[in-house]
């Protein structure tokens, strides 16, 4: 069993990406332009955007990503908050 196989909303039983139609974000360390950020979609869902990693085996069709602590941290908080 791997990690995503009881996860939630997938679009495909398959590895096939996930399509989002609307991701708002939550949560970044810059402005604008491409940094670390966390999005929350219209699936109920969380996409994460970070520095690719590598070194772990994942399964086929996930992707590893590295974030700083605090961004998800603060990002779990105002999700909790705005579900209030």
């Amino acid at each position: 069993m791997t990690n995503h196989e009881d996860a939630g909303p997938r679009a495909a039983t398959d590895d096939s990406p996930v399509t989002v139609t609307v991701a708002e974000p939550v949560i970044t360390l810059c402005g604008a332009g491409s940094c670390p950020t966390v999005y929350r979609t219209d699936r109920g869902t969380v996409l994460v955007q970070g520095v690719a990693a590598t070194g772990v085996a994942v399964a086929d069709g996930e992707l590893l990503v590295e974030i700083p602590r605090e961004l998800l941290i603060e990002a779990a908080r105002q999700i909790q908050e705005q579900d209030v």
